[in-house]
């Protein structure tokens, strides 16, 4: 008898299996949560997919382990970012009620770079290293949390990647998830051209903030609204002050360029390689006068 009231009332598991529809019943909250933007002092970018994959990076960086290797990052003037990418959160739209797994991912990676057996800590002149041979170092680890444990359950190392190429002047190589230079400093007026040498298309999305580089390494947020992680419509929206560049999907053995016609910090990254710590930053200073 009471088998019958529950299946004809329809809340057992299976009748309500044979009536869901992934596409329809299911919704999955998606849009990066920028928790720390990068700053000339402190170069780390960290976010996640949603509250509940942040949870994930808190519960990551007091671990010692973690900590460890966040320590021996900064220590090499690393680009550091934190990329909590899961748990993926959905919301049945029949009740509204959030679904998860425990399994949490957080993705830590790491970027510095060698000009001539030196380590690159500051931004310079296109002209000061073109022609001089560049190392491009990547460290990622991934990590496996259990976010309603509130505990780290595992730390994989993946291989260092090294990419060596020869400088080029006002050119960056979109190559393997890295941006070769990383960082560049130019005259107003410069041009500079993103090429890709590489077998995977890439983007240079970001907001160019026309102010003092003190001022705009805390400025707006690097990652604009509309960007083509999923499309090619090149944009170049401005505000006061504010200009957002998407250069669209550079294609492999295609390139982009744009002008800086003002002093300012352009803070970009490839939306597509985001979690590999594909970003990079053009700092823009007066034209010297004649």
């Amino acid at each position: 008898m009471i088998g019958a009231v529950l299946i004809g009332s329809g809340i057992l598991p299976e009748e309500r299996a044979r009536e869901f529809r992934s596409l329809t019943d299911i919704s999955i909250a998606t849009g990066m949560k920028v928790i720390k933007e990068p700053t000339l002092e402190d170069n780390t970018f960290i976010y996640a997919l949603n509250d509940v994959a942040q949870r994930g990076i808190d519960i990551a960086q007091s671990d010692a382990r973690v900590k460890q290797i966040l320590d021996e990052s900064k220590a090499k003037e690393a680009a550091v970012t934190i990329a909590a990418v899961q748990p993926i959160v959905m919301t049945d739209r029949q009740t509204g009620q959030l679904l998860h797994s425990s399994a949490g991912q957080v993705i830590i990676t790491a970027n510095w770079q060698m000009v001539e057996g030196a380590l690159y800590s500051e931004p310079k002149n296109p002209t000061e290293i073109a022609n001089k041979r560049v190392e491009s170092h990547q460290q990622i680890w991934n990590i496996l949390v259990d976010v309603d444990k509130g505990q780290v359950s595992q730390i994989a190392q993946q291989a260092n990647r090294v990419i060596t190429d020869t400088a080029r002047s006002n050119v960056v190589r979109a190559d393997v998830n890295m941006f070769v230079p990383k960082a560049l400093l130019i005259d107003a007026g410069s041009e500079i051209r993103w090429s890709n040498p590489s077998n995977l298309p890439h983007n240079v999305v970001g907001t160019f903030n026309q102010t003092t580089a003190s001022d705009a390494s805390n400025a707006n947020s690097i990652i604009p609204e509309n960007s083509t992680n999923g499309n090619n419509n090149k944009t170049n929206l401005q505000t006061a002050g504010v200009i957002t560049l998407d250069s669209g999907f550079i294609e492999p053995n295609a390139s982009w360029q744009y002008r800086f016609n003002k002093e300012g910090i352009f803070n970009y990254l490839c939306t597509i390689h985001a979690e590999e710590g594909m970003r990079g930053t053009v700092i823009v200073t007066p034209a010297a006068s004649s």
